[in-house]
């Protein structure tokens, strides 16, 4: 009998151990889930993080770049050009209509003065420009030539006349009339146009020498 309760016990006992030593090994099996689990968030946050932090500094950057570099403060749109008072702006130049009247040479002084010229006419939108600005009086522009025949017409720098329009009649200074471009006498008074760069624009010499650079106030 006592080695039957001997024996019981020992059952017992190994029973209960067995049993504690099997419930042991699930929870340090949970343990290590966990610990896992950790590091897999933990190492999901830092490519979230580093992510965050360089589209920012993108971002950023991109924002300083913009402002260091402006195309051009202030400037509006390209068709008007930044002109000052009086001024008329078209295609990155500014116009001066005259209201008084002057000859031809007493013009162009008058647009050395508004740090302009005499306007020239380099396409024919401009030309058409020109003409529907005006209004009804006649105006001096910058194409001229001296007396004597087969003397080519010039613009006031020194350009030669391509052609680009007809000029009518027999004088040596032209102007803008209703109907296109005529010429006259240099000493009759008219209205004037003076043309320059806008204060956005700086036109640079061409290989031919065609292009001046006037100083914009």
């Amino acid at each position: 009998m006592a080695e039957e309760s001997a024996e019981a016990t020992s059952d017992t006992s190994g029973g209960v151990t067995g049993a504690m030593l099997r419930g042991h090994g699930p929870v340090e099996e949970r343990g290590r889930d966990v610990d896992f689990s950790l590091k897999c968030i933990k190492g999901k946050r830092i490519p979230i993080i580093v992510t965050v932090v360089i589209t920012a500094l993108t971002i950023t950057i991109i924002a300083l770049a913009a402002m260091k570099t402006p195309p051009c403060p202030g400037c509006p749109p390209h068709v008007t050009a930044a002109c000052s008072d009086g001024w008329v702006g078209y295609q990155g130049k500014c116009y001066y209509f005259s209201e008084t009247e002057g000859n031809w040479n007493n013009s162009q002084s008058n647009c050395s003065s508004l740090n302009s010229s005499l306007t020239s006419i380099d396409s024919l939108p401009e030309l058409d420009f020109m003409l529907r600005y005006k209004g009804v009086p006649y105006h001096w522009i910058g194409l001229r030539r001296e007396q004597g025949e087969g003397q080519p017409w010039k613009w006031t720098n020194g350009t030669i006349f391509n052609n680009l329009f007809p000029v009518r009649g027999e004088g040596q200074c032209t102007y803008l009339d209703e109907y296109g471009v005529s010429s006259s006498r240099c000493y009759s008074e008219r209205h004037f146009i003076c043309k320059r760069p806008d204060k956005c624009s700086r036109r640079k010499p061409s290989a031919a020498g065609g292009d001046t650079i006037f100083k914009i106030t």
